[in-house]
């Protein structure tokens, strides 16, 4: 088996605090840690690896991600963003991953993925409606 294990706060008898957030008040969100520490908390979903394939070098295609609460939809974006800031890190993560694996059909797609570099990610929870039109968003952060 893979050695899987439930993060922290799933092993309680109450399940609080278990959404991934994208930025917290407190610099704990998902894209405000290292990419190492949120990776460390990821495992390589075959929706994962297809989104990490979509944003590759030379690739143009848009990502919709669709679902119910409580689908990952959150932790995905975060994965994305780490991936693209940080792919030193998400390289050393998916080589970890395509060893244990060990030559199964995931552990040859995990070798085919190539990451972007040298890319500037702008990342706002938009929910909070804290920006009234988009671009002060893309001004502000450019």
């Amino acid at each position: 088996m893979l050695g899987l294990t439930l993060r922290k706060e799933f092993q309680g008898k109450r399940l609080e605090g278990t959404a991934i957030e994208l930025t917290k008040n407190n610099n704990k969100g998902a894209t405000q840690i290292s990419a190492e520490e949120f990776l460390e908390i990821t495992y390589p979903s075959g929706d994962l690896l297809k989104a990490l394939e979509a944003i590759g070098p030379d690739q143009g295609r848009p990502i919709v991600l669709m679902g119910d609460r409580g689908q990952g939809k959150s932790h995905l974006m975060a994965a994305l963003y780490h991936a693209v800031t940080n792919p030193k890190a998400t390289k050393a993560w998916l080589q970890h991953w395509y060893e244990r694996f060990n030559n199964t059909q995931i552990s040859n797609q995990i070798s085919n993925i190539e990451l972007r570099t040298g890319m500037t990610v702008i990342s706002e929870s938009l929910h909070r409606q804290q920006c009234k039109f988009l671009w002060d968003l893309l001004f502000d952060r450019h």
